[in-house]
């Protein structure tokens, strides 16, 4: 019994202890300024990156695009034809379903 005890009473005054010394440790509620400035420059840094990115992926997408059309258009008239009259009826359905998706979306996050 008095074994219990005594590990019982080690172990609350160890346990008192690591509460002191945790009250007793700085601790800061509010972010530094130079640390909110450098997360600024960070997150700014980031997101110019990633426009660059997408900005390269732009342009290389559109000029393999226009080659392949180009190549299209001097090889057979006929082909670039079909497909400008596909594209005029595809993309507005496109369109509609986009936006009929979007409105779904929309209702939904009201509920």
């Amino acid at each position: 019994m008095t074994k219990d005890h005594n590990q019982t009473d080690k172990l609350i005054e160890d346990l008192q202890k690591d509460w002191n010394h945790l009250e007793n440790l700085p601790f800061s509620k509010e972010p530094s300024s130079f640390f909110i400035k450098e997360q600024l420059q960070n997150s700014q840094l980031k997101k110019k990156k990633a426009f660059y990115k997408e900005l390269k992926l732009f342009m290389v997408t559109a000029v393999l695009l226009l080659s392949f059309l180009s190549m299209i258009a001097f090889l057979d008239f006929q082909t670039i034809v079909i497909m400008e009259v596909i594209s005029i009826i595809v993309a507005p359905l496109i369109y509609f379903i986009l936006i009929h998706k979007q409105e779904g979306k929309i209702f939904d996050d009201r509920n």
